[in-house]
């Protein structure tokens, strides 16, 4: 269980984030009386995460950190914090690594096998515009089939691409996309099982 203070920003008060293995909590409104948010570990469907620059006239000036929880009915559980001029930057990327820690070891291995049952159930499942099949994966309208399959992983971002023709292929944003982590580990596995 991880329960720790944010303060998204300077001027903003503090405000608890309690995520344990049966629920997320966070207290994200501006208003006291209104309750926190409360997202159920069944009704988590999604996330993404990542580092955005603050970007100043001529330089970078700071970074905001960035954790976006979806669940049932598309609520959407915002969590923000931001370092200027390197002010305490050290303690909010340790907050942002503990709790994506802490997301990753008790609720991110729920979406994930929510997608591997679906593959297991009809041979496919589709996700960010990509579907997996049994023996191929259809990447911008071309089927690519496993042994043709390729992956690069960097900092901010995963891709797929054709070995033989480069030019097909797809990127997914870690920070921009819903589940981007999840087709990395779904199109790995998928490889691995594939014998590739």
């Amino acid at each position: 269980m991880l329960e720790i203070d944010i303060k998204p920003n300077i001027l903003d008060r503090k405000r608890k984030f309690v995520i344990n293995p049966e629920f997320i909590s966070y207290e994200d409104s501006d208003w006291k009386d209104i309750p926190d948010t409360l997202l159920k570990k069944d009704e988590v469907t999604g996330f993404k995460f990542g580092i955005e620059p603050i970007k100043g006239y001529a330089f970078t000036i700071g970074r905001r950190y960035c954790i976006d929880i979806k669940g049932a009915n598309n609520r959407i559980m915002k969590i923000r914090f931001t370092s200027l001029y390197k002010i305490k930057n050290l303690e909010l990327r340790t907050n942002y690594l503990s709790i994506l820690d802490a997301f990753f070891k008790t609720h991110y291995d729920n979406i994930l096998n929510s997608y591997i049952n679906l593959f297991n159930q009809h041979s496919y499942v589709e996700i960010l515009e990509t579907t997996f099949k049994s023996d191929s994966v259809l990447l911008i309208g071309h089927n690519v089939p496993y042994e043709d399959l390729g992956f690069r992983d960097y900092t901010s971002y995963y891709s797929l691409f054709s070995k033989s023709n480069p030019k097909i292929y797809k990127t997914y944003s870690y920070l921009n996309d819903w589940n981007s982590s999840i087709v990395f580990d779904l199109s790995k596995r998928l490889l691995a099982a594939a014998g590739f």
